[in-house]
């Protein structure tokens, strides 16, 4: 069983959410320099589009060979990194320009924020199945990536052997939304609720979550504790819905994200990608407009006039992303960083 993204957003609009975070930096540093914690509210009764801002950061280094497809060799001493599953992003271009030393014939691609799991390694070599292949040159981290199980491991979420009553996560994928609900004792797919434990399912790089929770039971909330991700969020999406991970630990506005800058604007919503941010339990709809009657700039769904510039990009809260228009992807840009 799926989740249907139109029906989801249908029966989600009216509900609350807060988040708590340490404050680690002042004014307008880069946010990759945070160190810390967030507690992210879950409160029962309503939808939590919830982000992971913080992750383990297990290696840093730099591309020095692409060896072939998802094939790389990276600088200094790698750990263990398939026993358990990390992933590799790409945190810096070594050529922004597309011309100059790494780029002879004036192109170079451009991997810079992209991530992907790591699902081999020999040596100093590692295979990561990235949509773009990086530059010799290009930054990179290698971080931990989370299972449900770890995620919800203290969060008092409602329990049960039926779906009915019990709280649902929802992961999407190739426009898709899979459930799982938690039994007390396994966590298990709403698809086959009598199949096996799936505690262990992994989050893939870049991936975030809908949290949707019952009537019963008191609110709760999740700690993620971490480093925040150097480098702007870079991830495909699928025609139709997409949960995309807000990697940042502090608030930005719809304007200052830079996020039109890499999306598909239009005269209308009917043309434009779309942004859903969830606030207190609502969740609302938002796209560049390009021209037309009511000017441009970001508009709410329903109002082509009226500038929602400054509605916020919270920590802890992802996004949820219909592509509908144009290139199939997004971009966060690294918030006083880029």
């Amino acid at each position: 069983m799926t989740l249907k993204p139109r029906t989801t957003l249908g029966c989600l609009l009216s509900v609350a959410f807060s988040v708590t975070t340490l404050k680690a930096q002042d004014g307008q540093l880069p946010v990759s320099r945070t160190t810390g914690a967030l507690t992210i509210s879950l409160p029962k009764n309503k939808p939590t589009l919830m982000a992971l801002p913080l992750a383990d950061i297990v290696a840093t280094g730099t591309v020095v060979t692409v060896d072939g497809p998802g094939l790389y060799t990276l600088t200094g001493t790698l750990p263990d990194v398939t026993t358990t599953a990390h992933a590799l992003k790409v945190i810096s271009r070594v050529d922004q320009r597309g011309a100059g030393a790494s780029a002879p014939a004036g192109t170079s691609t451009n991997a810079y924020g992209l991530s992907a799991k790591i699902t081999a390694k020999t040596g100093q070599q590692v295979a990561a199945a990235l949509t773009t292949a990086p530059n010799a040159g290009d930054k990179c981290v290698i971080y931990k990536l989370r299972t449900l199980g770890q995620i919800f491991a203290g969060a008092s979420l409602n329990t049960n052997a039926a779906e009915a009553s019990a709280d649902v996560v929802y992961l999407s994928s190739g426009g898709t939304f899979s459930g799982y609900f938690n039994t007390g004792s396994a966590w298990v797919s709403v698809a086959t609720p009598a199949g096996a434990d799936q505690s262990a399912t992994v989050l893939d790089a870049g991936a975030a979550v809908l949290v949707v929770r019952k009537n019963l039971g008191a609110d709760t909330s999740v700690r993620v504790t971490g480093v925040t991700l150097p480098g702007r969020e870079t991830g495909a999406v699928a025609a139709g819905f997409k949960l995309v991970n807000n990697p940042f630990s502090i608030s930005t506005t719809l304007e200052a994200s830079g996020l039109q800058q890499y999306i598909t604007g239009g005269t209308g919503p009917g043309s434009a990608d779309t942004v859903y941010l969830e606030n207190n339990g609502v969740i609302t709809g938002y796209y560049y407009k390009t021209g037309g009657l009511g000017g441009s700039g970001w508009r709410v769904l329903g109002d082509n006039v009226s500038n929602q510039g400054a509605a916020l990009v919270r920590p802890g809260k992802s996004l949820l992303f219909k592509e509908q228009a144009g290139l199939a992807g997004v971009t966060l840009p690294e918030p006083f960083a880029e």
